[in-house]
């Protein structure tokens, strides 16, 4: 018995801003599809507090499962809470109807916080009175942006998305790999209303040597992996870091057309949309890498022999493309694959 992600769970809500947006601070659409793969993004109201949106994607994990299996466990993680205190995971869990029994806590690592944060659930899992552990990334980036900035304005977007994690028989061992390195803090900093900040060139070349060499330590000669999930911060990260791995047939998933860098809701929010467009299988090896500001990085490599993700509702109707022995495609609407 191990542990997997058997439901999922996201959202989008507020302003949907297309690259037009940008037209006034000398961007064109043409140019920000071509450097970074954004055609458009998501930003949350300004008033609506991150935890009424991190309770949005958890009630219904909660109200699908929550008879079903003991919840024990939820783990917000996100870069956006400006690190108020308390953090959200009480006031998110109350919303979305845990019990006042259940281990709760705010978890911070940039855009590998959804990943660190399914490490921990997954170990969580494998404890003797775990049950389940939900997983919830909320990111409303959007104020933190100075949207005058022309490196980084066009580039995020917000979400918020959640996951449920459980052992079952079925589910084979899974795998993690993650590390840090703080002298590298400053090529990525940002807080709330004092905008971001990036070394581009830097952020570029570390995601993708970073990245790569996780996916590569989590290969199994054993299994193929089905689907590889990088970090949605932009397309051309994700198609280097494509280039450099061996995955097989497997999906590898670019979303960030759809969403642009969502921080640490990225790659659950790809997820969603894949799942919701039927265009990734719903069974077999996932392998979710992230790397981000801190600097810190890491993956998980999830294997279900019944299925690693169960969709009971549809969180979104977006496209999702994915690629399939290197080239594009997009899984055709309708029931089942």
């Amino acid at each position: 018995m191990s542990a997997g992600i058997v439901d999922i769970a996201t959202a989008t809500t507020g302003e949907h801003v297309t690259n037009a947006f940008f037209d006034s601070i000398g961007l064109t659409d043409e140019w920000i599809r071509r450097r970074t793969g954004v055609a458009a993004r998501w930003w949350m109201d300004p008033a609506e507090p991150l935890e009424d949106a991190a309770a949005r994607v958890c009630a219904p994990l909660v109200a699908r499962h929550g008879g079903r299996v003991d919840i024990t466990t939820l783990i917000i993680v996100s870069s956006s809470t400006g690190g108020a205190m308390p953090g959200i995971a009480q006031r998110a869990a109350k919303q979305a109807g845990l019990a006042t029994d259940v281990l709760t806590f705010d978890m911070t690592a940039a855009c590998s916080g959804f990943v660190y944060g399914m490490i921990s659930a997954l170990s969580l899992c494998e404890s003797a009175d775990s049950g389940g552990v939900i997983v919830c990334a909320v990111e409303a980036m959007s104020r933190m942006l100075d949207k005058t900035d022309r490196n980084t304005a066009p580039l995020f977007g917000d979400g918020a998305a959640a996951v449920l994690l459980e052992s079952r028989n079925v589910f084979r061992k899974y795998r993690w790999h993650a590390g840090c390195d703080g002298d590298r803090a400053d090529i990525m900093r940002g807080e709330i209303n004092g905008g971001i900040h990036l070394d581009g060139i830097h952020v570029y070349d570390r995601a993708v040597r970073m990245m790569s060499d996780t996916v590569n330590r989590l290969r199994d000669g054993d299994i193929e992996p089905t689907i590889v999930v990088g970090h949605q911060a932009n397309s051309r990260i994700l198609q280097k870091v494509r280039e450099q791995v061996d995955v097989g047939d497997a999906v590898f998933v670019d979303c960030v057309e759809q969403f642009g860098n969502t921080s640490s809701a990225s790659i659950p929010l790809a997820v969603g949309a894949c799942v919701a467009q039927r265009s990734i299988p719903l069974t077999g090896r996932s392998i979710l890498v992230a790397y981000g500001a801190g600097e810190a990085w890491g993956g998980g490599d999830v294997v279900g022999g019944g299925g690693a993700f169960h969709l009971v509702e549809e969180p979104q109707s977006l496209l999702c493309e994915g690629k399939r022995n290197g080239l594009p495609f997009v899984a055709p609407h309708g029931d089942g694959f």
